[in-house]
C-alpha cells in the first residue's frame, strides 16, 4: 500500500500541462491546430450517422410510396403523381460519404502528423536538456544515482512522456468528440430512447476500459534482466561452470511470465465476449423499445430510431476506447517527474560553469588545510578527519597507508569531484573553489589503477585528452609514455580500435595509452592512483618508466603500495583514518617505524622469504598434507601474514 500511494504521489505531482513546458509557440500553434482536427475527426462518425438516419428513412418512404403506386384503386389529386428519384437521392447520399471519407483522410493525416511533430521536437529538446544536465551533476550526484537507473530514465521514462504528449494526446480529444457528438445525435434524434440506452451503456464502457496489470511484461523484464547480467559475465559463468544454473535460473522467469500470458489470454477472452454480448442486449433493449416509438407513439422514424441507437452506442464505446490514452497520461506524468526534477536541480559542483578567475601562472603548490570529509553516499562514515599536507611545486609526492585511509579522496579533492565539508584545498594559495573549474581541470592529468578507454582507436583516445590536438602531439605523447613503439607494430597503427572498454588492449597498452592521454594535455599536476598495482614485473617496469619520464617539472602526486613506485619520490606521506600521520624521505620514515615502515618491513620480508626459502621446511610436510589451509599470524595491529605452505604474502587490512 505504501508503494502504492508513492507512486500515486509520484505521478500527481506533475500537471499533465506541465509536460509541455518545452513547447515552443509554433509547436504550441502545431497542437492547437491538432486538436482542432481531431475534434472534427471525432465529429465525422455521428455526422455520418445523420446521413445515415437520412438515408434509411428515404429507403422506407420509397418503399412506401411504390405500395401506394401499386394500388390500383389509388386516386391522385387534381391528376398529379410526385414520386421520390431512388437513383438521385443515392447517389446524393453517397456523395455525402465520399466528402466526409475525404474530410476524414485530411484531418486524420494532419491530426497525427501536428502532434508527433510537436512532441518529437520536445523530446528531442529534453533529451538535449537531460543529457547535457546529467554532464553537469557533480560526481556526488552519481554516487546516489545509479547508472542502470540513469539509463532507465534516458531510454525509457522519456518515452512514455513522448507517448504522453504525442498521438495518444489527438486520440484521446478525437475519441471525446465522437463520445459528445454521438449523444448529441442521439438527444437531437430521440431523447426518451437515448436516455434508455444511455442506462446500459456504462457497462460497455466498463468492458472497454477493462486491462490487466502488466505483470506479464513485469515477468519478462526480470527474465530479460537474468539474461542480461548473465551475457556481461559470460567469462565468470564459464569459468565457474555456471550454464546450467542460470539457464535454470531464466527458465523459473519464463514459467511465471508463461503463467501470466495464459491468465491473459484467459481474461481477455472473458471481457472480449462480455463486451460483445452487452452489445448485443443493448440492441434488443434499443430495437424493442424503438420499434414501440415507431410503430406505437410515432415519436420517431426508422432512421431516427437507428440514428440515436447507433449513435449512443458509439458515444459509449469510444468513451471506453479512451481509458489506454488517460494511462499513457499517467505514465507520463509519473515519469517526467524524475526527468523535469534533474533538468530543474542545481548541481553543487557546475562543469560548465563561466563563474572562477584562472590565475596567470601556475606555480604547482597544493595545500589542504583542516579538510574534513564524508561521501555524499555514506555521511555517516567520516573520510578524511582534519587532514593538513602540504605538496610542493615541481616535487613527487607518494601517498602511502591502508585501504580506506583517505589516500585516492584527497586526489578527487584535488580534482573538485568534490568539495570539503570543512576546510579547504588550495593551488598556489588560492582555494580552488574559488577558481574556474574547467581551467583548474586542464592543467590536471590523471592516470588510474583501472584506464577507462573508449570503443574508438588509439588516436581518439589520446586525443580525449585536449580537444583540437593535433596528430604529431599525438604522437609526440604516445612517445613520451612508451606507447610509440607498440603502436606502430600494430596493423593499423594509430587507427587501430582498441575495443569496448580497451578490452582488445593488453593491461600495460591500455595503461601506456592512458598515460600518453594524460600526457597531451600538458598537465601542469599529475596524479598516479595505483597506475602500476595491476600490471605484471615486465609490464610495471615498462609503464613505470615512462611515469619517470612523465613526472619531470611537473608537481605529481603518487598513490601506490609498492616500494619499487615509493621509494623514489621526493616526500613521502604516510595516512591513517584520514589523516597524514607521517611525512619524510624514505629514510627518515624508515627510522620513525611508522606506517611506512610497516609497509617497507612487509614487502622485504615477502622478498627475502622467496629467495632464501630453504629446499625443505621442517614444516613442509605438514603444509603439503593441509594444501588449503591458510594460517594469519599476527605481526602488527594492521598487518597479516598469510602463510601459505612456504609463501608468506602481506597486506593492509
Amino acid at each position: 500500500r505504501n508503494g502504492s500511494d508513492k507512486t500515486k504521489e509520484k505521478a500527481l505531482t506533475i500537471g499533465f500541462f506541465q509536460l509541455f513546458r518545452f513547447a515552443t509557440w509554433k509547436e504550441v500553434l502545431m497542437m492547437v491546430v491538432g486538436g482542432v482536427c481531431s475534434l472534427v475527426h471525432g465529429a465525422a462518425s455521428p455526422l455520418m450517422l445523420l446521413v445515415y438516419g437520412m438515408m434509411t428513412n428515404t429507403f422506407v418512404d420509397y418503399e412506401l410510396e411504390i405500395q401506394e403506386l401499386a394500388d390500383p384503386n389509388k386516386t391522385c389529386i387534381n391528376n398529379t403523381i410526385t414520386w421520390l428519384d431512388g437513383t438521385a437521392e443515392m447517389t446524393k447520399f453517397a456523395l455525402y460519404y465520399v466528402g466526409i471519407g475525404v474530410g476524414v483522410l485530411i484531418l486524420s493525416y494532419f491530426q497525427i502528423a501536428l502532434w508527433v511533430s510537436a512532441a518529437a521536437r520536445q523530446i528531442q529538446r529534453i533529451r538535449k536538456m537531460y543529457f547535457r544536465k546529467i554532464m553537469r551533476m557533480e560526481i556526488g550526484w552519481f554516487d546516489c544515482n545509479s547508472i542502470g537507473e540513469l539509463n532507465t530514465r534516458i531510454s525509457d521514462d522519456i518515452n512514455k512522456i513522448n507517448n504522453a504528449i504525442a498521438d495518444q494526446v489527438s486520440i484521446f480529444i478525437e475519441r471525446i468528440s465522437t463520445f459528445i457528438f454521438g449523444f448529441m445525435v442521439g438527444f437531437i434524434g430521440g431523447w426518451k430512447l437515448t436516455l434508455v440506452v444511455i442506462a446500459v451503456s456504462p457497462l460497455i464502457g466498463l468492458a472497454a476500459v477493462a486491462r490487466l496489470t502488466g505483470r506479464e511484461l513485469q515477468a519478462y523484464a526480470k527474465a530479460g534482466a537474468v539474461a542480461d547480467e548473465v551475457l556481461s559475465s559470460l567469462r565468470t559463468v564459464a569459468a565457474f561452470g555456471g550454464e546450467h544454473k542460470e539457464a535454470e535460473r531464466y527458465d523459473r522467469n519464463l514459467v511465471v511470465a508463461q503463467a501470466w500470458g495464459i491468465k491473459k489470454g484467459a481474461i481477455i477472452g472473458v471481457f472480449q465476449g462480455y463486451l460483445w454480448c452487452i452489445i448485443f442486449l443493448c440492441y434488443a433493449l434499443a430495437f424493442w423499445y424503438g420499434s414501440k416509438l415507431v410503430i406505437e407513439t410515432k415519436e420517431l422514424t426508422p432512421g431516427g430510431l437507428v440514428q440515436v441507437f447507433f449513435g449512443v452506442l458509439m458515444g459509449a464505446m469510444n468513451l471506453g476506447q479512451a481509458s489506454p490514452c488517460l494511462e499513457a497520461f499517467a505514465s507520463g506524468r509519473a515519469a517526467a517527474k524524475s526527468i523535469f526534477d534533474t533538468i530543474d536541480r542545481e548541481p553543487e559542483i557546475d562543469c560548465f560553469s563561466e563563474e572562477g578567475h584562472a590565475l596567470d601562472k601556475v606555480k604547482g603548490d597544493i595545500e589542504f588545510h583542516n579538510v574534513h570529509f564524508n561521501y555524499p553516499s555514506r555521511r555517516e562514515v567520516k573520510i578524511l578527519d582534519d587532514l593538513n599536507v602540504v605538496v610542493k611545486a615541481g616535487e613527487t609526492t607518494a601517498f602511502v597507508g591502508p585501504s580506506g585511509s583517505g589516500k585516492s579522496t584527497t586526489i578527487q579533492l584535488i580534482q573538485r569531484f568534490y568539495d570539503p565539508k570543512e576546510g579547504m584545498v588550495t593551488l598556489d594559495g588560492h582555494d580552488i573553489r574559488s577558481l574556474n573549474i574547467q581551467w583548474l581541470r586542464s592543467l590536471i592529468g590523471i592516470v588510474e589503477q583501472e584506464p577507462v578507454l573508449f570503443a574508438t582507436t588509439i588516436a581518439e583516445n589520446i586525443r580525449y585528452g585536449r580537444p583540437g590536438v593535433t596528430m604529431e602531439e599525438i604522437i609526440e605523447a604516445a612517445k613520451q609514455a612508451n606507447a610509440y613503439n607498440f603502436i606502430m607494430d600494430l596493423p593499423e597503427k594509430f587507427d587501430t580500435l582498441v575495443g569496448e572498454g580497451g578490452g582488445q588492449m593488453s593491461g600495460g597498452q591500455k595503461q601506456r595509452i592512458a598515460i600518453a592521454r594524460a600526457l597531451v594535455r600538458n598537465p601542469r599536476i599529475l596524479l598516479l592512483d595505483m597506475a602500476t598495482s595491476a600490471l605484471d614485473n615486465e609490464s610495471e617496469a615498462i609503464v613505470q618508466e615512462a611515469l619517470d619520464k612523465a613526472r619531470q617539472g611537473r608537481t605529481t602526486i603518487s598513490i601506490a603500495h609498492r616500494l619499487s613506485t615509493i621509494r623514489n619520490a621526493d616526500v613521502i606521506v604516510g595516512f591513517e583514518h584520514g589523516r597524514a600521520v607521517e611525512r619524510g624521505t624514505h629514510s627518515q620514515l624508515l627510522d620513525r617505524k611508522g606506517v611506512y615502515f610497516t609497509l617497507v618491513t612487509l614487502q622485504t620480508q615477502g622478498k627475502d622469504t622467496d629467495s632464501d626459502k630453504p629446499e625443505k621446511s621442517e614444516y613442509g610436510d605438514f603444509w603439503k598434507s593441509f594444501p588449503q589451509v591458510q594460517v594469519c599470524i599476527l605481526l602488527h595491529p594492521k598487518i597479516n601474514i598469510h602463510v601459505i605452505g612456504n609463501l608468506y604474502v602481506g597486506d593492509f587490512l
